[in-house]
């Protein structure tokens, strides 16, 4: 009942559909976080952004700044024609201390929060530099 595209590091962040209660959704979740001792989640994250969505295909988008530096930020927007994209959430600020690997992975996820089964269908990921 989840599925997305995701930022990972110490502080993470993702874009992507929930459905709960018979509702589906997209929604922008950040706040996931580890500690820099042991490897432990700290934080689970909270919902940022959503919006309503019925069935079909949906494109996610993350666009990040992943040079070297401090205050880098990544964007979410989903699209459900391919070609107009709608921002969601906040700009996501991405981290740089030493504790971790400097960059960020992207993720493409699905995991069940209720009972197991379902699938997702990824046709592509594209990744592409300015």
């Amino acid at each position: 009942d989840r599925a997305g595209l995701a930022m990972l590091r110490d502080q993470s962040a993702w874009i992507g559909i929930r459905k709960d209660n018979g509702s589906t959704r997209i929604s922008m979740t950040n706040g996931l976080s580890m500690s820099t001792n042991g490897w432990t989640t700290t934080g689970t994250g909270a919902e940022a952004a959503g919006a309503t969505v019925s069935g079909g295909t949906i494109w996610l988008r993350a666009t990040a700044n992943i040079q070297p530096g401090s205050g880098r930020t990544a964007t979410f927007s989903y699209s459900t024609n391919g070609s107009t994209f709608t921002n969601l959430g906040p700009a996501f600020t991405l981290n740089n201390n030493w504790q971790f690997f400097m960059g960020y992975r992207f993720g493409i996820f699905n995991y069940a929060t209720q009972s197991l089964g379902g699938s997702v269908t990824v046709n592509r990921f594209d990744l592409t530099a300015p």
